[in-house]
């Protein structure tokens, strides 16, 4: 196929599918794994998404027998949420890097990335310097999950410094390689690398470009992402290019390969080796890792094409395997494995709120840690000062989904239920002393789009139905059998941040130090209907 026949659509089959066509006839599997439509797994094992929900960016170690991963959390804390697995298949939250945000960073908590070094664990990551611009800076760790010790910004370029790895020459000497985001001022990208000191703390000597990005090919306006991996005497740097995120995403990974680790690098003939397919789109952004059997994994993220972008990117992760050229191919180069569908109790999350401290799937607004208290099955939310909303949110792992709370009356916060995409874009559905309101949050203030009389109860539950993440309606209840609703279904599209999905969870709003209480909170994919969990429930 010549490379004049290659576009960036998801309709037709790559100089990377054939090679894996010709891959797994060479090994004697069916030839009509090779059509378009064969999106599974070459590895068997495994089941994308990994790590489901807003996980983009992932990094990947393996310390031992056990293999830790994080990625982006952008403006939520905890900062970097870790998760644990002993066989890259079942996944474990194992806290955060950061439990409280770096005090130099006001957010903007991007592309972590994880290293094993002689021992040490290191992670090098991305923040927004208060007033300032994005900076590289590293953190560093006796073991995995912390704590970790952070050192602060190491890389600050004027228009940004972003997507930090780390890699180590033929001769053992250690360098940062990074991305200057030019492309956030209309200007070329360009991957460099720079020599770290021997504490691996700090960047000395002159730095080198690897990449610019090839505006006329499917790079477009990015190179980005970097990661740098040695096999067969060569080095392999992959990377992702184009836009990453949002409705009109075009994002893709490549890789080029060199003799040194300063190049010069020629990239891939086949580019981009990582494309979209039936089930995932605009696949980038990885990091390999090594079984202790000697197979290497490729971990990145992709759009679901269920669910689209208010879902955010998700982690995935495929085999690599090697031509006879020397190239690597992911997944045979079918694009992201569909692996298998998630059933609806894997889809289900449910909170009761009986040990007296959060479930580690719950974030928060960097800047906005909840005071909180939980204790005998009730949550306990305590309203920030200057009429701020308390919110604690998860990321939902379906776009068709429903979410129930109950909220105990007699408390002077209101309490209810909101879809978040940020500490200031938000939709909820509130109980008010007396009254019920869906209210919309954005940087003007927040604004009444619905109002009536709440029943009168001690209890009162307060339910959200999504279709497609595209518009949302609310009910309430006082049996959790019957249920009334509010005025129709409201849009959720303007609360989409341009490079996060949306997450749902709890509010409380009021003067600072009012309360508000609740008991059970779930989210239940539509196939099993919120009703049926009340035979489970302790009250």
């Amino acid at each position: 196929m010549s490379r004049s026949t290659l576009n960036t659509s998801a309709h037709y089959i790559t100089q990377a599918m054939v090679r894996g066509c010709l891959a797994l006839l060479a090994v004697g599997l069916l030839v009509a794994l090779c059509g378009r439509a064969a999106i599974g797994q070459i590895d068997g094992t495994l089941d994308n998404p990994i790590v489901p929900g807003d996980h983009p960016d992932p990094t990947i170690i393996r310390v031992g027998a056990m293999y830790w991963t994080a990625s982006t959390s952008g403006d939520w804390a905890p900062v970097f949420a870790l998760y644990r697995s002993k066989d890259l298949h079942r996944w474990t939250a194992e806290g955060s890097i950061f439990p409280d945000a770096p005090a130099w960073a006001q957010g903007s908590f991007w592309a972590p990335e994880m290293v094993v070094d002689h021992g040490r664990i290191l992670v090098y990551y991305v923040g927004r310097k208060r007033g300032g611009p994005l900076c590289v800076a590293v953190a560093t760790a006796v073991q995995p999950e912390g704590p970790y010790t952070d050192h602060g910004p190491i890389v600050c370029q004027k228009d940004g410094s972003i997507d930090p790895s780390f890699a180590r020459n033929k001769r053992g000497e250690p360098f940062l390689i990074w991305k200057e985001d030019g492309n956030s001022q209309r200007m070329p990208t360009t991957i460099w690398a720079q020599r770290l000191t021997s504490n691996l703390l700090n960047v000395s000597g002159e730095k080198v470009p690897l990449l610019i990005n090839d505006p006329a090919s499917w790079e477009g306006g990015v190179v980005e992402a970097p990661y740098v991996m040695q096999h067969a005497d060569r080095f392999y740097l992959f990377y992702a290019g184009n836009a990453c995120c949002g409705v009109n995403c075009n994002y893709a990974e490549g890789v080029a390969r060199a003799d040194h680790l300063l190049g010069p690098w020629t990239r891939d003939p086949a580019n981009p080796i990582i494309r979209p397919n039936a089930a995932w789109r605009c696949p980038g952004h990885g990091t390999a890792v090594e079984t202790p059997a000697g197979k290497d994994f490729f971990i990145y993220h992709a759009y679901p094409v269920a669910g689209s972008v208010y879902l955010g990117r998700e982690s995935v992760l495929d085999s690599i395997t090697w031509t006879d050229d020397g190239w690597p191919l992911i997944n045979g180069g079918r694009g992201p494995g569909a692996g298998k569908h998630l059933g609806a109790d894997s889809m289900q999350f449910s909170d009761e709120f009986e040990g007296a401290s959060l479930n580690p799937e719950w974030r928060w607004p960097v800047g906005h840690a909840p005071e909180f208290l939980a204790s005998g099955g009730i949550l306990t939310l305590v309203a920030l000062p200057n009429d701020k909303e308390t919110f604690i949110a998860r990321s939902p792992l379906s776009a068709d989904y429903t979410a129930v709370v109950g909220v105990l009356s007699g408390d002077t916060a209101s309490g209810g239920i909101a879809i978040v995409g940020d500490a200031r874009n938000a939709i909820g559905f509130s109980r008010r002393t007396d009254h019920l309101e869906v209210w919309r949050l954005d940087e003007s203030g927040r604004h009444i789009l619905w109002s009536g009389k709440a029943p009168v109860a001690k209890l009162l539950w307060l339910r959200v139905a999504t279709s497609s993440h595209e518009g949302a309606e609310f009910s309430f209840s006082t049996d959790r059998k019957t249920w009334s609703t509010t005025a129709g279904s409201f849009s959720l599209a303007s609360l989409l941040p341009w490079d996060q999905g949306l997450r749902v969870g709890l509010v409380a709003n009021g003067a600072q130090g009012t309360r508000a209480r609740f008991i059970h909170f779930s989210v239940v994919t539509h196939s099993t209907e919120p009703a049926t969990l009340s035979s489970s429930l302790k009250r």
